[in-house]
């Protein structure tokens, strides 16, 4: 007796050393990887998209933003916020990814701290810890709403799960509140929140319907809606440059949205869900684990079914980019947890998948080649490189379908935005070439005064004037000296004409 009562003292001291060395791996990767980020965020140049996002939070005046605002394509929420936090911390490229940094950090917090029925305290962790590396490093745009948008989501999910197993009436208005403000982040979070609305309703029928006064929260979206409309009607008109959705992209699309750090990331981490399954533990009656997780999966259900309906509607109208698949990302995670849970080694594949998830977003490889590749589609670089040469006068090319429809005033304004950053006076000439159109023409005789610079961001993928006609400044005119940054696809180039 005694012997068996020590055997089972050390298994579970060993049990529980075993776990403090685990909690601390993945307590020192979070850090590493926290350290990562802050460090890529204040040394790494800003891209096109980040550099609009600064255009607008310092616009001069609250009516300038609120025209830009209206004439953007995007939800208003993000700009607003960063228009307020800018006023304070600045426009410093560490002061614009800033509020990423934090949401991210929100994002991956609240799964451990909130109250999820039926979730063991492992099987939070986990879920914060896959939400937390999933975005990995450099993989989306700091300086602009996503990070935002996932923190979000992500509370919009556990309350999702919260409102499914107690459905009430204070439960259904922080859910309609959330859902609400994921939508003016990002307008595409509305097919998350309509997944989520049709699966609540189906499952909890009546107690669902006595909740209906929780709808009025979305009034905030739906007024904004209605008001921003008619310019999204014209966005909708012009030239697409998403591609449509395949039956071959749509196998992609769900494999990167639960695993996108690297290519064999999706195959690895089927490889351990299987094992979970072909390991399922017998049915227990204590613990955590053994309470019914049936809310959960219909939460995972609503993530599933919101993918199939963005995946329809990308195969419809080519307006599906990976990023905006974001709101259902906590969802399809959620998943993963559920499917480690069942393993009777539950503890043991949860570190694992963290593991995957940590080392993938780590990868010092990864690393370097972010650092090395620089930033292909922006030019914050280039306009340093015009300014050290004295140049006062820009001529700003944007090749892209969406620049024709943008506010010249505006267009002028991120051309130069670095330029007004550092404080350099200079006038911007801002040319959308349409695709017949020769934007090396047209750029070289925009180029007439003695101080002139040249920034042309192209993408020779889409439908644009480079596609017909490659960049070749130097090439037209030998005054002129320039610096590529990208390669001959998509990238920008910067000329400046030589003394």
């Amino acid at each position: 007796m005694t012997t068996t009562s020590n055997s089972t003292s050390r298994q579970k001291v060993a049990g529980l050393r075993a776990s403090a060395a685990a909690f601390a791996i993945v307590a020192i990767a979070l850090i590493v990887l926290s350290a990562q980020r802050v460090w890529l965020a204040a040394t790494q140049p800003l891209w096109f998209d980040e550099a609009w996002t600064a255009q607008i939070a310092a616009t001069p005046d609250w009516s300038t933003f609120a025209r830009d605002v209206f004439n953007d394509i995007q939800a208003p929420l993000y700009y607003l916020t960063m228009r307020l936090w800018t006023s304070v911390a600045g426009v410093s490229d560490l002061a614009l990814r800033a509020p990423a940094l934090l949401a991210l950090t929100l994002a991956g917090a609240i799964p451990t701290f909130s109250k999820i029925k039926s979730l063991s305290r492992h099987g939070h962790l986990t879920w914060s810890v896959l939400i937390f590396a999933w975005w990995g490093i450099g993989l989306f745009l700091s300086g602009r709403g996503y990070a935002l948008l996932l923190a979000v989501s992500t509370a919009q999910c556990v309350v999702f799960a919260q409102l499914l197993d107690k459905p009430s009436g204070a439960v259904a208005w922080r859910w309609s509140a959330l859902a609400c403000i994921a939508i003016l982040i990002h307008y595409l979070a509305v097919i998350a929140v309509i997944a989520q609305g049709l699966v609540y309703l189906l499952s909890r029928r009546e107690r669902a319907l006595r909740t209906w006064p929780a709808l009025l929260a979305f009034a905030p979206a739906c007024g904004w809606i209605g008001y921003h409309g008619p310019r999204l009607a014209e966005f909708s008109r012009m030239q697409a440059w998403h591609p449509f959705v395949t039956a071959q992209s749509a196998v992609s699309l769900l494999a990167w949205a639960i695993a996108p750090l690297t290519s064999w990331m999706p195959v690895v981490v089927g490889f351990v869900l299987i094992s979970a399954l072909l390991t399922s533990r017998k049915t227990t009656t204590e613990g955590p684990d053994a309470a019914p997780v049936a809310h959960l999966w219909l939460t995972v259900f609503a993530a599933a079914l919101g993918l199939g309906l963005m995946l329809i509607l990308g195969a419809i109208k080519p307006v599906l980019t990976p990023r905006y698949v974001i709101p259902l990302i906590p969802g399809l995670l959620l998943g993963v947890v559920l499917i480690a849970r069942r393993s009777a080694y539950a503890p043991l594949i949860s570190f694992v998948l963290m593991a995957i998830y940590l080392a993938s977003a780590l990868r010092p490889g990864a690393l370097q080649e972010l650092v090395r590749q620089g930033v292909p589609y922006g030019y914050e670089r280039g306009s340093t490189t015009l300014m050290r040469h004295g140049v006062n006068h820009l001529v700003f090319v944007w090749d892209h379908p969406a620049a024709r429809f943008e506010h010249p005033d505006s267009m002028q304004r991120v051309g130069g935005v670095f330029f007004q950053r550092a404080g350099r006076p200079v006038m911007v000439t801002v040319i959308a070439p349409t695709p017949t159109q020769d934007a090396n023409t047209l750029a070289l005789a925009a180029a007439t005064p003695q101080r002139s610079g040249i920034i042309w961001l192209y993408d020779r993928t889409s439908v644009t004037s480079a596609q017909r006609f490659p960049p070749r400044i130097s090439a037209a005119d030998p005054r002129w000296t320039c610096e590529r940054e990208g390669d001959t696809m998509i990238g920008t180039l910067t000329c400046y004409r030589q003394p």
